[in-house]
């Protein structure tokens, strides 16, 4: 593996949380894809964060939601109409109709999969715990990027909103492996089940075998 998660020892780093417990077998879970977007994923991008290397456990996570017919929640950030906290923080904005706005082209996502337009970090800013509970899931799996940001957000919302959360080493990216392993510890420590893809896709299996 190259890039920012080469050599990264996440597992010694949750080492003795409760998160790194074996985590219990999700019954109607949720997968939650988080900003995709060419604007953190290809090279020449304003944001690039060289994340490319998680795209292959994204597609993955994909693969066996779909499969287990499990639902499926793909969000876009871009800016809103008025500057937001996100555009003052960053003096920057991304607007709706730029390119750098798109899913990146590379990922595949079913026909059934919602796609969410949001203008903060979190994705509870949108309307997903409506549709989360109408579903009735108990629990989400959060993967995409930035790892410390829109992913760590959206994993410390869905837990105070009452969700089991899983959260996948190997497919959330940041810009830095400080920045990864922090938040690994963090949710770790007080809010989501840290694991990686493999094992994920082992407990869907197990839930539908």
């Amino acid at each position: 593996m190259t890039g920012i998660m080469a050599g990264t020892d996440w597992r010694k780093a949750i080492e003795g949380l409760l998160g790194s417990r074996k985590p219990p077998q999700p019954e109607n879970p949720a997968l939650i894809v988080v900003d995709m977007q060419r604007y953190f994923l290809e090279i020449s991008a304003p944001a690039y964060l060289g994340a490319e290397e998680i795209i292959p456990n994204v597609q993955r996570l994909l693969d066996a939601f779909a499969d287990a017919k499990f639902p499926i929640f793909a969000t876009k950030y871009f800016s809103p109409e008025s500057d937001g906290p996100i555009e003052k923080w960053w003096s920057t904005r991304l607007e709706p109709d730029d390119r750098w706005a798109e899913l990146d082209p590379r990922i595949r996502y079913p026909e059934e999969a919602v796609i969410l337009d949001k203008h903060l970090y979190g994705t509870f800013s949108t309307d997903i715990d409506a549709r989360l509970k109408e579903a009735g899931c108990d629990s989400v799996i959060v993967c995409g990027v930035m790892t410390h940001l829109c992913c760590e957000t959206t994993a410390r919302e869905a837990f105070q909103h009452g969700y089991n959360v899983y959260f996948m080493a190997d497919a959330n990216a940041t810009s830095t492996r400080d920045l990864h392993v922090s938040t690994l510890r963090a949710l770790a420590h007080g809010f989501a089940y840290v694991l990686g893809t493999e094992e994920m896709v082992k407990l869907l299996e197990g839930g539908n075998g």
